[in-house]
């Protein structure tokens, strides 16, 4: 068994590929783009999963709720606060 990490509130661009978190909130300093982020389905308590990154490195591409899948640039994703969840935290 590897070792634990604690869970805690990060930014979505430092959730790592293939990992699945929960949406807990967009940042403040991102006030002008909550709107559109909460439009395209980033709204606490969903489930975002980063899929792959582009060859460049930017964007990301993220599955949004297991239905959709939305491209994010670094500077958009780091304003999207979420927790990670463990594998005991996940439902299927």
């Amino acid at each position: 068994m590897g070792a634990e990490r604690k869970k805690g509130v990060i930014p979505l661009n430092r959730l790592p590929i293939d990992s699945s978190a929960l949406i807990s909130g967009i940042s403040e300093k991102a006030a002008e783009k909550t709107e559109l982020l909460v439009n395209t389905g980033f709204v606490p308590g969903e489930r975002v999963t980063p899929l792959f990154t582009s060859p460049a490195g930017d964007p990301t591409a993220y599955l949004l709720g297991g239905c959709f899948t939305v491209a994010l640039r670094h500077a958009e994703a780091e304003n999207i606060l979420v927790t990670e969840e463990s594998y005991e935290d996940r439902t299927i």
